[in-house]
């Protein structure tokens, strides 16, 4: 079997995904644009890939800029984990992504 992961930042979609046979759930808002999001990959049991993205798809890139663009995503990602960990998703369950692409400017997707 190939896992199958199921990118969304609705946890309605996301249960129904996982219920449909989807393994992972990729969070493209780290898991802010849903508040249940993080409740409900913890429900499901299954792992949550948490991205790290300022503003939205439609405003990212408006968003790029950093005073120390590795330290901020590290800080802002690690702060994502906590929160999943208070949800009930352990460690283990977790995937952070620096989100390269998204509100990051060239430097910073390279220095990511």
């Amino acid at each position: 079997d190939v896992p199958i992961s199921i990118d969304t930042r609705h946890a309605a979609v996301a249960r129904a995904a996982v219920l449909a046979g989807a393994d992972i759930i990729n969070d493209v808002s780290g898991g802010t644009h849903d508040p249940d999001m993080l409740r409900t990959a913890a429900d499901l049991g299954v792992p949550v890939i948490l991205m790290h993205m300022r503003g939205t798809p439609e405003t990212m890139q408006r968003m790029t800029r950093y005073d120390d663009v590795v330290t901020e995503v590290a800080e802002a990602l690690l702060e994502r984990s906590r929160e999943a960990e208070r949800a009930g998703i352990p460690k283990w369950m977790q995937i952070l992504d620096p989100g390269i692409g998204f509100a990051k400017d060239l430097g910073g997707n390279l220095s990511l």
